[in-house]
């Protein structure tokens, strides 16, 4: 037991030894005080007598030099490099790039331990006492591998300065010709990717996040990039791509794209004119004001009096221009595309208005065509077709082929990959396809009805039974298709069948196209919501909480799919007993409509004169089926319109809150890009006049034939080249020295509030020096009055001792003088004892002969008896000792 508590008693002083630092003695804390407080001649003092050495580290780890970094002192910092190792001067380094101290930066980089053009063999000396292996021993660093280690320190330092944004310290090493790498894609399988990984997953992970913060930092981009916007751009790109995939660091990748949108802002801050915001044309990018101003100038060029109109004023001018001057204008510019109405037409809020008339309009004449007047294509299978079925009809199919021209330009313009990347265009896509071919199929299948009857006898339907004229179309007896008669009170048997059933009717598939269709085509309309800024703004909260309303509908359908399944097979021995969970079908719509709460209470029961398909046939069951339905109906009803709906409220409600912050920026963002839709160049009529070629048009297609035919056509197109990279030279250059201007004006800002923000930080730390100075002072002060007590504590101590030893003497004294007053008076009292011992024993001799000579004449008398007692009275008397005196008195 003894042996154990020693071995754990030895093992708790090792790890005591290897956790806590050494303490440090007197001079070595006289030496980090004076770096701290810049007290160069007590640090070289020191140092110089070899008191105390100059790589000694307090309890944060932070060496003299780091001390003497904090406290700006160059001359104290130039002197301590001389007498450090290589690895507290990197220490160093990156402790001025976290103060952000740049000349001491500078000063730092000096040291030919960072000159990457140094000979291979000076650079590894100076990197030996840097590279450390794990158990703390130091290695030589291969010659080939120098230079590529002063770039990581380098890179080190780099990253640390971007971080801090610090623009200065950021030149100087980039100046050494350092630059920061794009760490590769998260799921990169290289070979360093993946042994960083494998080694060292967090470590990666925070190597990555550290890089992303420097590259994000616009103290980087101002000095690196070309274009800082569009780097902006792409890097929040990539921060919202990481961000899908690692999650955990979300809200990191937030924030640095928040950064560069900031960064963004900032820039665009720096604009002075409008040919500069021109040039730099993300959402707050676009909301911001100088942005937005811009793009309302382009937006409403050339009406300039409608950007001044209120809403009520803008729609009543805007419906008689759309609805009547946008056509005739739309005709004069097919006619004359070299008039002045073209430069009316093709300014974008003429462009948006027409294209909103004309949306309207079509939207307007499919529904009226096909619903309201539906008998105009029951009317294509007769004789006497009215002709404003054939003029309606026609509008209907230019009107579809003007859009579907649209959007052809749209995808030879843009590609098919950003055409098919746009939600809407998919939309109108579909859209277009649904209508044509609803109604190709409600044109088509009138002319085949009334082909069959052609070809057939008129008696005779399809499969040649005898039928009765009235049975036939009422349009063939009465020449024309009454409403009344649409729906008559009377059941015919049909005059045409269709067969095979199991082929899809082609009126069914046609009312099926036009149904998805037409809740396209008005879903639609969302597309131009956003230049009302009422609709807007609701249109950006329906968005963001669209996405809620999805994922909660997957945790629906969940709860769905488990409970449809437990009641289906609860009840499966019973679907003969009841109608509401007969089979999994019937099941499933029973359960959706009991969220809507239009499910009955009693939906378990059982109607229990139904017989059962079992093969028990238990009649008691039947309770137990019952009650176990109750239990699981009342537990679906709750988890699925109780939690699941009041649960969705709530993350509406949250996300609603979070959207209202930035409701205005999101809808400016959507406006600016419906805008910039119009604002591109393209055909300045809407549908369906766009189908119709112009002049212009013509010659250009002639013009492009011409070229194509002609042998100098090759000539031709590489001066129209050239021509066409010199303009486009001059907007690249004018972007290049805008660019330039903006960056150095925002540094130049960057620099003025770091100075103010300086100047408070200066007084922040002169009134915390002047403290610590103030504090060193009062406690030198208490250590000296501290002094000077036990100074005069210790005289006092001595006074009263000297005292003390003073009567110690006299006391002394006394005793003495008692001590011999006491040995006379014992050599008095000897001499005396020896003087009575003497006179005892002559007596007692005297008594002894005198009582031998009394024996004797007895025993001469023959007295025998006698002579013995007086010889026993002899023996006693010899027997007796003297006794003498101890006292003096």
């Amino acid at each position: 037991m003894t042996e154990k508590h020693n071995k754990d008693d030895k093992s708790t002083v090792k790890v005591l030894a290897e956790r806590l630092q050494p303490g440090l003695n007197e001079n070595e804390r006289q030496l980090l005080s004076a770096s701290e407080l810049g007290d160069e001649e007590i640090v070289k003092q020191l140092i110089d007598r070899s008191e105390a050495s100059a790589e000694v580290l307090d309890f944060q780890g932070r060496s003299a030099l780091d001390l003497a970094i904090i406290a700006e002192d160059e001359s104290l910092t130039s002197y301590l490099i001389r007498k450090v190792s290589d690895k507290l001067i990197h220490q160093g380094l990156l402790c001025a790039v976290e103060q952000q101290r740049t000349q001491i930066c500078e000063l730092l980089l000096k040291n030919s331990m960072y000159d990457l053009t140094s000979s291979d063999r000076q650079a590894s000396e100076h990197l030996n006492l840097i590279s450390i292996t794990e158990n703390g021993t130091t290695k030589n660093v291969h010659p080939k591998n120098t230079k590529s280690k002063v770039r990581i320190m380098l890179k080190e330092a780099l990253m640390r300065a971007s971080i801090k944004n610090n623009f200065q310290i950021v030149q100087i090493i980039m100046l050494k010709g350092i630059c920061l790498e794009i760490p590769h894609d998260y799921f990169c399988s290289c070979k360093h990717c993946f042994g960083d990984r494998h080694n060292d997953y967090l470590g990666f992970c925070n190597r990555r996040l550290d890089t992303f913060r420097a590259l994000a930092s616009p103290a980087y981009i101002s000095l690196t990039e070309e274009d800082p916007v569009l780097a902006c751009f792409q890097l929040s790109k990539k921060f919202r791509h990481q961000k899908q995939i690692e999650t955990e660091y979300q809200q990191i990748y937030d924030e640095l794209g928040n950064q560069c949108e900031q960064f963004t802002l900032d820039l665009l801050d720096e604009c002075r004119s409008s040919e500069e915001v021109k040039v730099l044309l993300s959402s707050s990018f676009v909301a911001h004001e100088k942005c937005q101003a811009q793009v309302s100038e382009i937006w409403f060029k050339g009406l300039q009096a409608m950007r001044y109109l209120n809403r009520f004023q803008y729609l009543l001018l805007s419906i008689p221009i759309g609805m009547v001057l946008l056509p005739i204008l739309s005709v004069v510019y097919i006619v004359a595309p070299w008039s002045k109405v073209t430069v009316l037409l093709n300014t974008p809020s003429t462009r948006f208005l027409s294209y909103t008339c004309s949306y309207l309009s079509f939207l307007f004449l499919t529904v009226v065509a096909k619903l309201h007047y539906s008998d105009m294509w029951i009317s294509l299978a007769c004789d006497n077709t009215p002709t404003s079925a054939y003029i309606l009809i026609t509008l209907i199919f230019v009107w579809i082929l003007g859009w579907i021209w649209e959007e052809m330009k749209q995808v030879w313009s843009s590609g098919i990959e950003d055409y098919a990347g746009s939600v809407w265009n998919i939309i109108d896509s579909f859209m277009l396809m649904f209508l044509l071919a609803s109604f190709t199929l409600d044109i088509v299948v009138p002319i085949k009805v009334a082909d069959a009857f052609t070809t057939n006898p008129l008696p005779l339907n399809v499969t040649g039974e005898q039928v009765n004229l009235s049975t036939l179309l009422h349009c063939y007896v009465t020449g024309e298709v009454d409403e009344v008669d649409v729906c008559p009170s009377v059941s015919y048997s049909v005059g045409v069948s269709w067969e095979p059933s199991w082929i899809p009717d082609p009126e069914l598939i046609s009312d099926i196209l036009f149904s998805f269709g037409i809740i396209l085509s008005i879903s639609r309309i969302s597309f131009i919501m956003p230049a009302n800024e009422t609709f807007g703004t609701i249109l950006v909260s329906f968005y963001r909480t669209f996405t809620d309303l999805m994922k909660l509908c997957g945790m629906f359908l969940l709860i769905l799919l488990a409970f449809s399944c437990g009641l289906a097979a609860l009840y499966a021995a019973h679907r003969c007993q009841t109608t509401t969970f007969k089979g999994f079908r019937a099941t499933l719509f029973m359960l959706v409509w009991s969220l809507f709460g239009f499910g009955p209470g009693e939906a378990p029961e059982l109607n229990k004169d139904a017989p059962m398909s079992s093969l028990t046939n238990n009649p008691s069951r039947n309770v137990y089926t019952e009650n176990l339905g109750y239990l699981l109906y009342g537990t679906y009803v709750f988890a699925a319109l109780i939690v699941l709906m009041n649960l969705l409220i709530a993350v509406m409600s949250v996300t609603f809150e979070e959207v209202q912050d930035k409701r205005d920026v999101e809808w400016k963002f959507m406006r600016t890009e419906l805008w910039l839709s119009f604002i591109e160049p393209g055909c300045p009529v809407a549908p369906p006049f766009n189908i119709i070629p112009t002049p212009k048009t013509i010659m250009k297609f002639v013009s492009c034939i011409k070229n194509c035919l002609c042998r100098c056509g090759c000539k031709s197109e590489l001066k129209r080249t050239s021509m066409f990279k010199k303009k486009t030279d001059d907007p690249c250059n004018v972007r290049k020295v805008v660019i330039c201007s903006l960056v150095r004006r925002y540094i130049l800002h960057a620099e003025r509030e770091k100075v103010e923000d300086d100047d408070d930080a200066t007084e922040d730390k002169l009134r915390r020096l002047i403290e610590l100075v103030a504090s060193k002072i009062e406690g030198r002060l208490d250590d000296i009055e501290n002094r000077l007590n036990t100074v005069d504590t210790s005289i006092g101590d001595v006074n009263k001792g000297a005292n003390e030893i003073f009567s110690l003497q006299k006391t002394d004294m006394g005793l003495t003088e008692k001590l011999i007053e006491a040995q006379e008076n014992y050599k008095k009292l000897m001499h005396k004892n020896w003087e009575e011992n003497t006179m005892f024993y002559e007596r007692k001799l005297e008594e002894i002969n005198e009582m031998k000579d009394e024996k004797l004449r007895l025993v001469a008398l023959g007295k025998m008896t006698e002579a013995e007692r007086i010889n026993d009275e002899m023996l006693a008397k010899l027997m007796t000792e003297f006794v003498p005196k101890t006292t003096l008195k």
